[in-house]
């Protein structure tokens, strides 16, 4: 077990994953358990999905004393991580760490992940390796081009959802981060990058586990501009 990880909280956002939560849960949870036994929040925050996901969510959180379900109406998966995150703070959680539901982060180096935090406070997983396919993968080797042209601030996996971070490295920003702001992740990661660094664990991200990706590339392209200059604008505005 790890008594420097206090008040942990799991934030997950989930939307029409009926088909990968089932492994996403059961895999994951031994793992967390590993560390904190029951002694940890995993907050799930059911994002209006339109499938069978709340009521599986609902079973599993019969199953697992840990998981705190959350059903909201859909804002996106940006808004959803703010909302688990300003309901962790609220809560007193000391540390958050944040994955999808999909079933692409692998359980396996979150052991690493822990090893990197104290004195750090903030540690990424780089998506080195990627299942899903070279698309993707050139996808996010962009993203890290497009938050420095906008930012000058260079975050080499500035989007990946397997992210553990001290409350204190988020707090100071959750309440600037405004609710039209899409990629908010992005604006997070950027802001810890330059107020506290980011340490870095090499992972590979498995192909999804079932159903589709709510983002897709094409979409990112398309809204790139757009993207572009809500981030020049908003990411300034977190330091005044």
């Amino acid at each position: 077990m790890l008594p420097k990880l206090k008040n942990f909280w799991v934030v997950m956002p989930v939307y029409n994953e009926e088909e990968a939560l089932p492994l996403v849960l059961d895999e994951w949870i031994p793992k967390f358990r590993e560390h904190f036994g029951t002694n940890y929040t995993f907050c799930i925050l059911n994002d209006g999905s339109k499938d069978g996901t709340q009521k599986m969510l609902d079973a599993y959180a019969l199953k697992y004393e840990e998981i705190r379900a959350v059903h909201k109406q859909n804002s996106g998966h940006g808004q959803s991580c703010i909302e688990g995150y300003k309901l962790a703070l609220k809560n007193n959680a000391e540390w958050i760490f944040q994955i999808d539901s999909d079933g692409q982060c692998v359980p396996k180096f979150f052991d690493e992940l822990v090893e990197k935090v104290e004195p750090a406070e903030v540690a990424y997983g780089f998506r080195k390796t990627r299942g899903d396919g070279l698309q993707r993968f050139l996808v996010s080797r962009f993203v890290s081009l497009f938050v420095f042209g906008a930012t000058g601030v260079w975050v080499k996996d500035a989007n990946v959802p397997y992210r553990l971070m001290s409350m204190n490295s988020l707090s100071p920003i959750l309440e600037k981060i405004p609710k039209d702001f899409h990629l908010c992740n992005i604006l997070v990661s950027t802001y810890q990058k330059k107020t506290h660094g980011i340490e870095w664990v090499n992972i590979h991200f498995r192909d999804r586990q079932g159903g589709s990706a709510s983002v897709k590339t094409v979409s990112f392209v398309k809204h790139g501009i757009h993207l572009f200059r809500q981030l020049s604008t908003y990411y300034k505005s977190l330091y005044k």
